[in-house]
């Protein structure tokens, strides 16, 4: 083959690749600068795990994670979480929430719900917390498999300016989705 041809092949493939490629690696770039004008979008507060025990599901958060939780409440007969999350009226609740530092406040809940026994979560798992393991991915990892939870494999997560880190994920005991990620150079984290 002339080396013209082999050029121009060696172009396409260079530009096959840059176009799947930017895609996957444009989701890890920091978000893009608009404008200044004012935000009036939503605002994010708390993702909430329902859990079977709650002394079980801290010795993961705040034991093992590190996330700083605060009281633990009992939830009333009227609590809205009975609606929306379809909770039995002969369930018993507890609620608690949890910070990860002073700059993300109360950005996970836990409630626990005893008395009624909660649906296997087979099949596709719908939701999951993503959580910067700040340095300290092994560490974790081998904790939640000392706790005999299920565990994946780590996976290369590219990224632009911070280096080729690693995301792992595994499961809490009710089935709750946990991954992690780690990379060289971690962005601070974002202020809630």
């Amino acid at each position: 083959m002339d080396q013209p041809v082999r050029f121009g092949l060696v172009s396409v493939l260079i530009g096959l690749l840059t176009m799947f490629a930017a895609p996957a690696l444009a989701q890890h770039a920091a978000p893009a600068q608009t404008s200044d004008a004012a935000y009036n979008g939503s605002y994010y507060k708390r993702q909430l795990y329902v859990v079977t025990d709650m002394e079980r599901a801290l010795t993961l958060w705040r034991d093992v994670l590190g996330l700083q939780p605060g009281a633990i409440t009992t939830s009333g007969p009227n609590s809205y979480s009975r609606e929306v999350f379809n909770i039995p009226a002969e369930a018993k609740m507890r609620f608690c929430t949890l910070s990860a530092g002073p700059t993300q406040v109360r950005t996970l809940a836990l409630l626990e719900v005893k008395g009624v026994t909660l649906p296997p979560k087979t099949g596709i798992r719908t939701t999951g917390a993503v959580i910067n393991a700040n340095g300290r991915l092994a560490e974790i990892i081998a904790k939640a498999q000392a706790m005999g939870l299920t565990v994946f494999g780590p996976r290369v997560l590219a990224s632009v300016g911070q280096g080729d880190g690693t995301e792992q994920g595994f499961l809490d005991w009710d089935g709750n989705v946990i991954v992690l990620y780690e990379y060289p150079k971690s962005d601070a984290p974002s202020i809630r």
